[in-house]
């Protein structure tokens, strides 16, 4: 890894560096997802109405991942593949995991956490904290807002 000098680094774009590490992040998490047959949209709805046994209408599952993903409408054609793949139940127009649903996220839940881990290989908890946390305040300071679930 190349690195520069702390004065080199205080000359640097934030807009590059944050755009860049985004974009290879969410590349290496989708190619994870893919090898498990699942893009990433398709992973959050899976994992959002997972946690809701009860079932959850496909408004609500678009209407949360709207809140903090750039993703509009987008969502809707792939909870339909879930649906139409048999990873998701749909009844009464009520989302639910099938059973073949939570296989999936079972086998793939252990890819995922180990790319999650080489994401973060060698940043302690203490760095992860100060980029998130210097990243909401710029975010701030530019009159923007951002939330995560």
């Amino acid at each position: 890894m190349e690195s520069y000098t702390d004065a080199r680094i205080l000359t640097q774009p934030i807009g590059y560096w944050a755009g860049t590490a985004s974009r290879a992040v969410v590349t290496r998490i989708r190619a994870t997802l893919e090898g498990h047959g699942l893009t990433q949209p398709q992973w959050w709805a899976l994992n959002y109405i997972a946690v809701r046994p009860d079932g959850v209408p496909l408004d609500e599952v678009v209407e949360f991942h709207r809140g903090f993903v750039d993703t509009g409408d987008a969502l809707r054609p792939d909870v339909a593949c879930l649906v139409a793949t048999g990873l998701l139940d749909e009844a009464d127009g009520a989302l639910t995991v099938s059973p073949a649903g939570e296989r999936r996220r079972a086998e793939t839940w252990p890819d995922v956490h180990a790319t999650l881990a080489a994401i973060r290989a060698g940043v302690t908890d203490e760095e992860f904290i100060t980029t998130i946390r210097t990243l909401q305040r710029m975010i701030d300071n530019v009159g923007a807002t951002a939330w995560h679930a």
